[in-house]
């Protein structure tokens, strides 16, 4: 069976309602475990699904995810989200704290998302923020970290000789600016809270 064919067992069982739906399941993602391909991961995002009953069953198809290089699962993550929320935000938010909780995850996922189109920038940083709320130091303070460097506004330090008007504007409006010389980041300034 080829990776497609092998997708198409992944969802047409991933409610996973009885033991059968279950070895499907389990079948098909260790055939594709065999021969991995990151060309696939935006499918197997789009697997997984809040409805299904053996949630251990589907941590293998999370673990596997996460077996591919960091990147490679972050853009897949990123580019997939607005339909993974549609029936898989449960799942997004425990991808999202596995991602927070690595310093060097977390760090690439917050300039991944500052250079993603911002419908998805947008819809991850509602989830963050959710962890930012509801849960406690470090965990919220690490979310709050990513959602910083997702949105933060480059800034050439030619803009802010021309324009410290506007400079300030979005300071005072809560921006983080990220100063830039010759294209490349030298200071982060942020408002004080």
């Amino acid at each position: 069976m080829n990776a497609t064919q092998l997708i198409e067992i992944l969802n047409a069982n991933k409610f996973m309602r009885s033991d059968e739906e279950a070895m499907n399941f389990d079948f098909a993602l260790a055939e594709l475990a065999l021969h991995p391909n990151r060309e696939y991961l935006p499918a197997l995002y789009l697997v997984l699904d809040d409805r299904c009953e053996q949630h251990e069953v589907m941590y293998g198809l999370i673990h596997f995810l996460e077996s591919f290089e960091i990147q490679d699962q972050l853009q897949a993550f990123i580019d997939a989200i607005d339909r993974i929320i549609v029936k898989a935000k449960e799942w997004a938010m425990i991808i999202l704290y596995g991602i927070i909780n690595e310093d060097l995850s977390r760090n690439l996922y917050a300039k991944m998302l500052h250079s993603t189109n911002s419908q998805n920038r947008d819809l991850c940083t509602t989830l963050l923020q959710e962890i930012a709320a509801n849960e406690s130091p470090p965990l919220s303070s690490r979310a709050e970290s990513v959602i910083s460097g997702a949105t933060a506004i480059d800034i050439n330090i030619d803009e802010i000789h021309s324009d410290i008007s506007s400079f300030i504007k979005h300071i005072q409006e809560g921006n983080i600016l990220v100063l830039l010389q010759n294209d490349r980041p030298i200071a982060e300034i942020k408002p004080i809270k």
